[in-house]
């Protein structure tokens, strides 16, 4: 959905919202900084303490912004942050705080000098609450049609922390074309647009794959229905997580399910994560164990003593032996999820993306009784401006009036989304052709399965159905899909 006035007035109007306004119009008159934080991003702040926080952005005051000229206007802000971030920042007897070309270090602090950017120059800067919270911001962006910049390498720190300026331009410009304050902006970003995120928990798909991931739990995180946890950026929703704790036991305790598909996050130091849930107690497995174990000891992570756990992939094979040890203990495994390995159609030969269309995508439409031409349209040219035109590849149940341009259903064709960054791009592209056709429904398709995101005011990339072309020769699966698309 589009920025909406009415809706925005109306939270102007409450209680809430000018308690959320007040607060960030307060933080640049009252020092504030860590309260808003710890309220906002509880989940970062706790690695800060209050007196931590404070007296570095005392710190970083007084050597970076106390005497400053005033910025005027959006290019000196921008020179302004390319300068602190490449240039390092260093006390008045020129010694270090951080290194020129420190850009971990640089990174790390961004919370804290976000804060006091904010505070210097609130009409080009924003404080940074979406560490650890990249969900969060790709919900927002999807819900208001919102552009995010591309997301830099995850070896590539220092375009990571300018990362964060080009963050800054896209909600000043949203800022500017929407007509709200500096403070406003923030109460929109923190409190209003996280209210709208659809909340409804989608059903969890078969696991795919398995992955190791490791490290020490927290005591309080241990009764957590679910958690966030460093995850390979392939993790899909679904999948199996087996985790090794690293102390005190030094062994595999647990395994969970993934709730989300990993999302990489700039400014999170690891840089992918995951949401981890519907967590099951197994007997412990010893790092010991599995060095004396035949099929183990062999295997290249156990060698490595667990170094680089979190994100490891496990093959099926793994995941069969790991399972067997498990059941040795005296386990019940039928408990335990299973690998999920779909199978094509029989007898035919997916070699290009045209194949995907001819011998699965079309055959599907057509048992449903929709036919080319008459219920759908390949290819349909669609005017996107200036007499641009776009092609999207299926348009279902589509007007062929000539004034207007509108489908119900808009389905992308490929042969295969080996990655999340390809089914992002692919969900982007199909998006863009949704909102010029004011389509409800969108279906990503490759040889292995069709992903049907619903538009619930607004497309959601982590709210989805998978569907496996095996699993359509069920019948109350097949009635679900058509239900979907009809």
């Amino acid at each position: 959905m589009k920025f909406s006035q009415y809706t925005w007035n109306l939270y102007k109007q409450s209680l809430g919202g000018q308690k959320a306004i007040k607060e960030f119009e307060n933080a640049n008159k009252e020092i504030k900084e860590y309260d808003l934080f710890q309220k906002y991003n509880s989940y970062s702040a706790q690695f800060f303490t209050r007196q931590y926080f404070l007296e570095t952005c005392d710190l970083f005051w007084l050597t970076v912004f106390d005497g400053h000229n005033e910025l005027k206007n959006l290019e000196e802000a921008k020179d302004f942050y390319y300068t602190l971030t490449t240039s390092g920042i260093y006390d008045e007897d020129k010694i270090p705080i951080i290194k020129e070309g420190e850009y971990i270090l640089m990174l790390s602090a961004n919370d804290m000098l976000s804060f006091l950017l904010y505070y210097f120059a609130p009409e080009y800067f924003i404080p940074n609450l979406f560490r650890c919270r990249f969900f969060d911001l790709n919900k927002i962006t999807d819900i208001f049609e919102i552009e995010l910049p591309p997301i830099p390498k995850k070896s590539d720190y220092k375009a990571r922390c300018i990362f964060y300026w080009h963050l800054c331009e896209v909600f000043y410009l949203f800022r500017i074309e929407n007509g709200l304050s500096p403070a406003e902006l923030c109460a929109f970003l923190y409190d209003f647009a996280p209210n709208c995120i659809h909340r409804e928990k989608t059903k969890i798909p078969h696991p795919a794959q398995a992955w190791f991931i490791g490290g020490k739990t927290d005591p309080k995180d241990t009764h957590l229905d679910e958690t966030f946890w460093q995850a390979n950026p392939e993790t899909k929703k679904g999948d199996i997580l087996i985790h090794y704790e690293t102390s005190p036991i030094s062994a595999i305790t647990c395994m969970w399910i993934a709730q989300t598909d990993g999302v990489i996050d700039p400014f999170f130091h690891y840089y992918s994560n995951t949401y981890i849930g519907n967590k099951v107690e197994i007997p412990p497995i010893t790092l010991k164990e599995l060095q004396a174990d035949k099929y183990f000891s062999k295997h290249p992570l156990i060698r490595k003593k667990f170094q680089g756990v979190n994100g490891w992939p496990m093959s099926s094979e793994d995941y069969a032996e790991l399972l067997r040890i498990i059941k040795a203990k005296g386990f019940d495994t039928g408990t335990l999820p299973k690998l999920y390995a779909p199978a094509l159609p029989k007898n035919i030969s997916i070699i290009k993306e045209r194949d995907v269309e001819t011998y699965l995508l079309d055959p599907l439409l057509n048992s449903m009784e929709w036919y080319e031409n008459k219920d759908f349209i390949r290819q349909l040219p669609v005017h996107a401006g200036r007499g641009h035109r776009i092609f999207p590849d299926y348009a279902l149940h589509y007007s062929n009036r000539s004034e207007e341009e509108k489908a119900k259903v808009l389905i992308e064709a490929k042969l295969y989304m080996k990655n999340n960054q390809e089914i992002e791009e692919a969900f982007l592209q199909a998006r863009s052709y949704a909102y010029l056709l004011e389509s409800s429904v969108i279906v990503l398709c490759d040889k292995q399965c069709l992903i049907v995101y619903e538009k619930k005011q607004s497309f959601d990339r982590d709210r989805y159905i998978k569907y496996y072309w095996e699993e359509l020769e069920n019948p109350d699966k097949f009635n679900e899909l058509k239900s979907r698309l009809s």
